[in-house]
């Protein structure tokens, strides 16, 4: 009687399932930015092995169990979120956290707990009690206020020098103002201020200390995987402070060797603060799985030989892929997206 020889059947690793969460319908974002700078990510990583799919997290059709059934999921096209200041919030805590729950091995890039608290810029006092240097700020709740006391708010703040405000949630400099002197309003000032009392914002509005320096220009340092791979300085036109293209600025990349130290290594300690957000619940009733930190660009400008924070953009920032110096990043986030399949 001849002997049964049983042999292991190796089993072939699933395909990757990749989902790329947008605010608007897919279709709606080439018609409106046709050179979206990560428009050929996704394209890249299904030329690599897999399947790829764009959704709007507003589709009422989609629950925790359709995303639980992806491998993974990002934030990196999810464009205008901060439209949306509550429901974006309660879609990542009632529908992505329960999908990961019921899938354990489901990926979050970047993580929900990380994007929650990076969705308003209350952050930035948490940065500060840390112990990193962020331009002196203050939140004020506009809807508890007239125009009278609003206007006393902002001159104890600021005597005589100018300052920024903006919305604490927000994106792409929108609804930012500068006062150039508090101690006399211009009528854009007046007109600002009595627009956002009328409207209100979305959060609080930050009362924020210009910072001269921002004139010389603003680096971004692109984080993937925990690697500085590459930085983009933005500069703002002659006589404008927002940095941002639509406002007439412009970028170049600037060599590793020629980043300051000190904004590369306070770059690299706050990448360390972002990672020890993940996973961590936001109250003693929720217990989250988590995600690995997998990207973030943390924007700042040099003041006295020091580093000066202005903000980190860990859910849908512009990682300058498409930059000469961009390939490292790009290769690194291909690879979080289609792990060795061997």
């Amino acid at each position: 009687m001849g002997h049964t020889l049983s042999i292991p059947l190796l089993q072939k690793k699933k395909t990757p399932k990749v989902l790329f969460l947008t605010t608007e319908p897919p279709e709606n974002i080439k018609a409106e930015w046709p050179f979206y700078q990560n428009w050929f990510l996704p394209q890249m990583i299904r030329e690599r092995g897999a399947v790829v799919e764009l959704r709007c997290w507003r589709d009422p059709d989609l629950d925790a169990a359709s995303f639980s059934t992806y491998s993974s999921i990002t934030f990196l096209w999810c464009n205008e979120y901060h439209q949306h200041p509550k429901d974006f919030p309660d879609f990542v805590r009632k529908v992505l956290v329960p999908a990961q729950r019921q899938n354990p091995s489901l990926h979050i890039f970047n993580d929900p707990t990380v994007v929650l608290w990076n969705t308003d810029k209350h952050y930035l006092l948490e940065l500060v009690e840390a112990g990193y240097r962020v331009p002196r700020s203050k939140f004020v709740d506009v809807s508890q206020h007239t125009h009278a006391s609003l206007t006393t708010i902002i001159k104890d703040f600021s005597h005589s020098t100018p300052l920024v405000l903006k919305p604490a949630i927000s994106g792409s400099a929108r609804n930012t103002h500068l006062i150039r002197d508090p101690r006399g309003f211009t009528s854009d000032d007046t007109a600002y201020l009595e627009r956002v009392l009328a409207e209100g914002t979305n959060g609080e509005l930050i009362l924020q200390q210009y910072e001269e320096g921002i004139s010389s220009g603003e680096y971004s340092l692109i984080f993937v995987n925990g690697q500085h791979t590459h930085t983009i300085m933005k500069i703002p036109q002659a006589g404008e402070y927002r940095c941002q293209g639509e406002y007439g600025g412009s970028t170049k990349e600037i060599a590793a060797a020629d980043v300051p130290r000190c904004a590369a290594d306070a770059a690299q300690q706050i990448w360390k603060f972002l990672e020890s957000k993940v996973g961590k619940p936001e109250n003693e009733t929720s217990v989250w799985t988590g995600s690995p930190l997998v990207y973030a660009r943390i924007d700042g400008i040099i003041k006295d030989d020091a580093f000066i924070l202005m903000e980190i953009e860990a859910i849908e920032p512009h990682l300058w892929l498409e930059a000469g110096s961009g390939g490292e990043a790009l290769e690194q986030l291909c690879s979080v997206f289609i792990p060795d399949r061997k």
